[in-house]
């Protein structure tokens, strides 16, 4: 008995170190092997393993893409119209050991990362118009005056501006993934306002070179935008060259923001894949009014449907009256016409009966006499001589007298 008893504990006791040193790691994983926070190895194929049972601690991690739903924030355009931005991103993770060091689990790798997708829309919104950021633009008519429609509204065609502006936050929320920013403050240096052809020496390895760019500066009232505008940077000496916009002038003492970047000292060990928009949006406070001004242009169509539709009624009912007042005329025309032939036909056929048979005329007139005085409720006393009678003794007596 004893015997089976220590059997027994001693197989509890080899399962639970065998469960202790095996683990699966599914197709979907990758998975570090940490002995007291430090890392043993990297497991990224599928399959049962083997760890040191009790001192290993396994640490998953996900290598299929993941998303990053960021927080929608306000915006500002180029035109400074807020714009409520909702956006997302994709990346993955390619460095399980530098992720786990640098930003230590996914939920705060999504916290980071909306920060940095936001910064980097927020930089290149305002640099673009609504439509740009819509990707849209209105037609122009060769006068350069935009198209309208039926309705009075302006005609809309699609462009790329938006998947360029998407392609730039892309490269640029890459470039904040990969690299740390810095930024250099400078000052015209001149009297006057002479920078083109101005240069300095960047005493750093500026990676992105695409993403260097002007963030602040002096803005004048010709060209939009910072008046600066960097001319070309050599990556071998790692000297800028900066210039001024077109039509715009500076004054000595104007300060100027320049951002780069620089490789980070510990990457995050990421990828980002990819970088959307999924809502551009008027901000709440607003949408009452842009609804108020959206129902009033409705109503102002609304209403030149209506006047444009009673002016067709109008036209379409006197068009019918006029129609109507010509078939009547017409109608009237033709059976006067009819009714006056019928008169002249009958009269020509009556006078050639009475021609041919003045008899017969005379027996009729007589008949037509008897009708009129015989249904009438008048007593009438008049001599059997006379000539109205003589017909109803004899068809053929009253013809000489009868009138």
């Amino acid at each position: 008995m004893r015997t089976l008893i220590i059997a027994g504990i001693i197989i509890i006791v080899g399962l639970i170190v065998i469960s202790q040193g095996l683990y699966v790691v599914d197709e979907t994983e990758q998975v570090i092997i940490t002995r007291f926070g430090e890392v043993q190895s990297v497991k990224t194929k599928p399959g049962l393993n083997v760890k040191a049972p009790f001192v290993d601690t396994v640490v998953r991690f996900d290598k299929r893409l993941l998303r990053i739903d960021a927080d929608p924030e306000t915006m500002r355009d180029a035109n400074k119209e807020n714009l409520s931005i909702d956006s997302y991103a994709r990346y993955r993770i390619i460095d399980p050991v530098q992720f786990r060091k640098t930003l230590l689990t996914e939920s705060n790798a999504r916290s980071r990362l909306g920060d940095i997708v936001n910064a980097t829309l927020r930089e290149r919104i305002a640099l673009r118009t609504r439509p740009e950021i819509i990707g849209a633009r209105p037609i122009l008519d060769p006068t350069g005056n935009p198209v309208v429609d039926d309705e009075g509204l302006p005609l809309i065609e699609g462009t790329e501006s938006r998947t360029e502006l998407l392609a730039e936050v892309l490269s640029g929320v890459q470039a904040r993934v990969n690299a740390r920013e810095q930024t250099i403050q400078l000052t015209v240096p001149e009297p006057g306002g002479a920078l083109e052809g101005f240069q300095f020496r960047i005493d750093a390895t500026v990676i992105n070179v695409g993403n260097m760019r002007i963030i602040a500066g002096p803005e004048g009232e010709g060209t939009p935008g910072v008046d600066v505008e960097i001319r070309s940077f050599s990556e071998a000496d790692g000297m800028l060259t900066l210039g001024t916009q077109a039509e715009e002038s500076l004054d000595a003492g104007d300060s100027f923001t320049i951002q780069f970047f620089v490789p980070r000292d510990e990457p995050f060990g990421i990828e980002i894949i990819d970088v959307r928009i999924k809502r551009a949006d008027f901000p709440d406070t607003v949408t009452p009014s842009i609804y108020t001004r959206m129902r009033a242009e409705r109503n102002r169509i609304a209403t030149k449907f209506r006047a444009e539709g009673d002016e067709q009624d109008l036209q379409i009912r006197a068009g019918a009256d006029k129609e109507r007042d010509i078939i009547l005329a017409e109608a009237d025309k033709t059976a006067n016409q009819v009714r006056g032939q019928g008169e002249a036909d009958a009269i020509r056929i009556l006078a050639e009966a009475l021609e041919e048979d003045p008899e017969f005329f005379s027996f009729r007139r007589s008949l037509e006499a008897y009708k009129v005085f015989l249904n009438q409720r008048t007593t009438v006393i008049l001599s059997s001589e006379a000539d109205i009678f003589k017909f109803l003794q004899g068809p053929g007596e009253g013809v000489a007298n009868t009138n």
